[in-house]
């Protein structure tokens, strides 16, 4: 289970995978909004990962847990 980190540039989100040495842009949130945020995170370039919802959007930088979605 790698430990991804979700930074904020401008309007955008963007995901760092350390093992990978990945960093991409957020494309779509599975959960955006003020309540929940997180599970499944779609990056440019097709991958997707899943993060366990939390209790509304976070301050970023964020590091979280996250796996492959196996949902692709």
């Amino acid at each position: 289970m790698p430990v991804i980190i979700i930074r904020q540039r401008g309007n955008d989100l963007y995901c760092y995978i350390a093992k990978q040495d990945l960093e991409a842009r957020v494309l779509h949130i599975e959960h955006d909004t003020t309540q929940r945020w997180g599970g499944v995170l779609s990056l440019e370039g097709g991958r997707r990962y899943y993060v366990n919802e939390q209790p509304g959007r976070p301050a970023f930088p964020i590091s979280l847990r996250a796996t492959r979605d196996a949902r692709v």
